[in-house]
């Protein structure tokens, strides 16, 4: 959908995380996202070298901004840089022109 902000982040665990509380704070943290206004999707994957990549999809910046600001996710981004994340980034992007859906018989 052209308008639509997709957010990239690239994260990279740190080797000592508690992998089934980082998996129960993602699980609370999707909760709540995906009640939002304006969110569209998620899907996250790992790559071979252990980096999660993981792309967010939202109808609008201002659908972004709400989840940005939520006070959960503010304190779910804290403890994820304080106990979780070695390193990482995150792209926020803005999609200006869009092929698809198609299907191939």
């Amino acid at each position: 959908m052209i308008g639509e902000v997709v957010v990239i982040g690239g994260l990279n665990l740190r080797d000592s995380v508690q992998i089934e509380e980082y998996d129960r704070l993602g699980e609370h943290m999707y909760n709540i996202v995906s009640g939002l206004p304006g969110f569209l999707s998620v899907k996250s994957f790992k790559a071979d070298d252990g980096e999660e990549l993981t792309v967010f999809r939202f109808a609008s910046e201002e659908a972004l901004e709400a989840w940005r600001t939520h006070p959960e996710h503010i304190e779910a981004m804290k403890r994820g840089h304080a106990e979780f994340y070695a390193s990482g980034r995150l792209q926020i992007c803005k999609v200006i022109r869009e092929v698809g859906p198609f299907e191939h018989a």
